[in-house]
């Protein structure tokens, strides 16, 4: 191929994307071993609004069942996180904003140990996400909005022992760089 025939223009350090789903949308990457990641939708939009379902107990996400939840906020550009639980499984829904949740598997045992998974979440893809005990976790507002999220945990918060361990995000411990890049 000549520069005057026509073809693809290859910048000579340029990478080829990779898949990230296969033909039916799953995900191709290594997902962390016990959690749970459910799409919600359709959104149902009508003239007066739109309506989304969120629970459905025959769903497996919700075999335990809900005894506690709580609603949390992150603001445009900040980080809350890393967290880790030691006995309870965190179960998301993302009420509104864009939210990027970045898991670490810290399970020595696990399968998947040392994995790092990234999901993101927005007004637009909303989802129900569940995060096991072990897997730490930190969620970072990718929007310009005030992102709001219920987690439905399965155990009742103890405010005399907490079930939570916290690492600092740009500590170092776990090898993630939350910067967000363009491209």
């Amino acid at each position: 191929m000549t520069k005057d025939q026509p073809g693809p223009s290859i910048v000579p350090k340029a990478t080829r994307d990779r898949p990230t789903v296969d033909a039916e949308g799953r995900r191709l990457d290594v997902t962390i071993e016990g959690v749970m990641l459910r799409r919600l939708g359709p959104i149902q939009v009508d003239h007066r609004g739109s309506l989304l379902e969120v629970v459905d107990t025959r769903d497996a996400f919700w075999s335990d069942p809900i005894v506690y939840a709580y609603r949390f906020s992150v603001l445009p550009g900040r980080i809350k996180g890393w967290g880790m639980h030691e006995l309870q499984t965190d179960r998301y829904l993302l009420a509104s904003g864009r939210l990027r949740v970045v898991l670490y598997d810290g399970r020595r045992d696990s399968p998947t140990f040392e994995v790092v998974n990234q999901i993101h979440f927005a007004d637009e893809a909303p989802g129900l996400l569940a995060i096991p005990p072990g897997v730490w976790h930190a969620d970072q507002n990718t929007g310009v909005t005030e992102a709001a999220v219920i987690n439905f945990p399965t155990r009742v918060f103890d405010r005399r022992e907490p079930d939570k361990y916290r690492l600092d995000p740009h500590g170092g411990a776990i090898p993630f760089d939350f910067t967000l890049r363009d491209g």
